[in-house]
């Protein structure tokens, strides 16, 4: 207890802490759920800030978390490419020098960027285009975001009661199939909830949304809400399967891989780095734990302490943001070639879904609708796939060749953002821990400090 002083001061203990103060020896608390929502929000959200620069670099929204479920910039960018079409035809018409055609490239080069293409938007139509067309797009894919890294912490929590306990590094790390679980179950209700996005991406066109005689753009609210009551339900799961699958095996490999490399990668390296040093070394790099008494001769039966790199550390961190991004390219690229096919039949099948609901309304009698509208789905696959090797033939490719193509590309654009979210993802992670324990790998005659 600190002693207090004859003048009402206290003299300064520096074994006592400000509460609450857990003792050495007590469970630490399973982490509340707050925290892991909080941890979720805050990697989604600055998943989608990191994806503006990476956007501005490439002149191309990158997608966020994983992938955009709706682009936030379709309504924008169609808006901008009718400008840009209406500039361009004017220069063309004006006799020009080499200087100025240049300055107009440089000129169309940034009007191209992300910033470019929503000032042209607001100068076109107001500032209203920012909270009626862009917003709700941004806030889907938080949102969507937010539910999977959600429910990972969570169900992994449950699989490992390691990583379920607030702690700042998590030792012994997760198993690959513990990863893969979660990260496969979280996939999957991020597919159910994010189902709704999907349908209504299938289905956009920007032109529903221009105005008419001079009158202001429909909102995405006013559209969305619109089309998800033309479609229902039925309509909404329409090509659920494929997004299923992308969703889930995608997060499946993307977390059991970065968990991976991070954990399992980084303790592996340490120990076979760090292990079997000669007595010289060891004594060079340890470090003495402070002692809290005199006690020497206490002290020195203390085994050595050496602390690795600080570098070490982030290096895997990073490492295994690329890793798991290039890992879920791998999986998402060509299914994703695959649903973009299989979209092109989903206005098809809405148009026989609302000829069925007329008939049935006509007759009611007839109650084999679900029946012909699940044949017409399993059709509609059958079909798509039909449709890829066609496609694949008319431009002379295989069709494995023709689902892999634009792999790399695509994948330079996606894995940036993407580690820079897992990275703010596992620091928001570590900031709601609590560090009280030392985590340690035991080596001969001395330990290796992992916190």
């Amino acid at each position: 207890m600190t002693r207090r002083l004859d003048d009402g001061t206290t003299t300064y203990d520096p074994f006592t802490g400000v509460l609450p103060v857990l003792p050495p020896d007590a469970q630490l608390p399973d982490k509340n759920p707050r925290s892991n929502a909080a941890t979720a929000a805050s990697a989604a959200g600055v998943r989608a800030l990191s994806a503006q620069a990476i956007a501005f670099y490439f002149r191309a929204p990158v997608k966020a978390f994983f992938r955009t479920r709706v682009d936030y910039l379709a309504y924008a960018r169609s808006v901008h490419q009718a400008q840009i079409e209406l500039l361009a035809q004017a220069a063309a018409k004006e006799p020009s020098t080499k200087l100025k055609a240049t300055l107009n490239q440089a000129w169309f080069y940034l009007r191209g960027t992300t910033p470019g293409v929503l000032t042209s938007a607001v100068k076109q139509h107001g500032w209203s285009v920012l909270p009626n067309q862009v917003l709700p797009p941004l806030i889907a894919n938080v949102g969507v975001g937010a539910v999977l890294y959600t429910s990972y912490l969570t169900i992994l929590g449950n699989l490992h009661e390691e990583s379920g306990r607030a702690t700042k590094t998590v030792y012994p790390p997760p198993h690959p199939t513990q990863t893969f679980t979660a990260g496969l179950l979280a996939g999957s209700l991020q597919s159910f909830i994010a189902a709704p996005l999907d349908a209504i991406q299938a289905r956009y066109d920007h032109r529903d949304l221009m105005p008419t005689e001079g009158g202001k753009p429909r909102s995405m609210w006013a559209f969305s809400a619109e089309k998800l009551r033309e479609i229902g339900v039925r309509g909404i799961f329409a090509g659920w399967g494929l997004s299923l699958m992308k969703d889930s095996f995608g997060a499946a490999v993307f977390f059991s891989v970065f968990e991976y490399v991070k954990a399992q990668g980084y303790y592996r390296f340490v120990s076979w780095y760090y292990g079997g040093l000669e007595e010289h070394i060891v004594d060079f790099m340890a470090q003495k734990r402070p002692a809290k008494n005199g006690n020497t001769e206490g002290d020195n039966k203390q085994p050595l302490i050496i602390r690795p790199h600080y570098a070490i550390e982030p290096i895997f961190l990073l490492l295994g943001g690329l890793s798991a991004s290039f890992a879920q390219q791998v999986v998402l690229h060509p299914l994703t070639h695959v649903q973009v096919e299989h979209w092109d039949r989903l206005e098809e099948l809405d148009a026989k879904a609302a000829k069925l609901r007329e008939t049935k309304g006509a007759d009611p009698t007839q109650r084999k609708d679900g029946w012909r509208m699940a044949r017409a789905y399993y059709r509609a696959y059958k079909e798509t796939w039909s449709e890829c090797c066609a496609e694949a033939a008319k431009e002379g490719l295989g069709v494995r060749k023709w689902l892999w193509r634009g792999f790399w590309w695509n994948t330079i654009r996606q894995v940036p953002s993407t580690s820079a979210g897992l990275i703010i993802f596992e620091l928001v992670r570590r900031k709601y821990g609590l560090g009280s324990e030392e985590v340690r790998i035991m080596g001969d005659g001395y330990d290796i400090l992992l916190n």
